[in-house]
């Protein structure tokens, strides 16, 4: 499955290759991602209307599209031929949560036997709809606190040391609680961490994002999720 380049994107390239050579004419700057594996911006969500498009899978009669995020999922059908649909990823022009949402796209043959898949994964970030809250104060209280579903970003090129390591995860440990190894598929992307309506319920939690194969570079935190609500304590 891949997302489709906007209209407006080949055309503000094409300009600027037919004007390159003219005196005095400066095209507008365009994005050029240029990784195809670790660079965050391709499995980035920057507006809730979203192109996904497809090759038909030989011998295929049907075929069926799951999205599955941490807040909400979405079930669809096409029929033979379809090569692409229009994802509305949320109602309105900024999200209102943020969210990591698994695709797979699943194609039957009339007989409904399994005749290929196609999967992907997108983010919905607040920073890329200009909403992100920036706190610049280490000590303050909001970096250690929790209240809904988390987007976790990560990249194995933060530092050189491991920007060729294979093998990443996630270690995520409740005090006197579960503790849950996530791998991680790609050298860059976002972690869905489902925190609301799960079995984690509130505490404290120590997040490891580990590189294989170095002895430093680990990233560690703690968080605490609190109780919705007001709490009133009494002495």
């Amino acid at each position: 499955m891949r997302r489709k380049v906007p209209a407006v994107l080949v055309l503000v390239t094409a300009g600027f290759m037919l004007d390159s050579g003219a005196a005095g004419i400066v095209s507008d700057p365009v994005e050029i991602y240029t990784s195809l594996n670790d660079n965050r911006s391709w499995s980035t969500v920057f507006t809730n209307r979203v192109p996904l498009a497809w090759d038909w899978a030989t011998n295929a009669a049907t075929a069926q599209l799951e999205i599955t995020g941490m807040n909400k999922s979405v079930l669809t059908n096409f029929t033979g031929g379809t090569s692409n649909w229009l994802w509305q990823a949320f109602d309105s022009d900024v999200p209102a949560a943020e969210d990591v949402y698994a695709l797979t796209l699943t194609f039957y043959t009339s007989d409904f036997a399994v005749a290929g898949a196609l999967t992907s994964h997108l983010a919905v970030v607040t920073g890329a709809f200009g909403k992100a809250s920036v706190d610049s104060l280490p000590e303050s209280k909001t970096w250690g606190k929790i209240s809904k579903n988390v987007v976790i970003p990560y990249d194995s090129n933060w530092t050189n040391a491991t920007g060729d390591v294979a093998t990443r995860r996630l270690v995520i440990a409740k005090t006197d609680g579960a503790t849950q190894t996530n791998a991680l598929e790609d050298a860059a992307g976002y972690f869905g961490w489902k925190v609301r309506r799960s079995a984690w319920g509130y505490g404290t939690f120590g997040l490891a994002l580990t590189f294989s194969g170095t002895a430093t570079n680990q990233w560690d935190t703690t968080l605490a999720r609190l109780p919705d609500g007001t709490m009133i304590r009494l002495q």
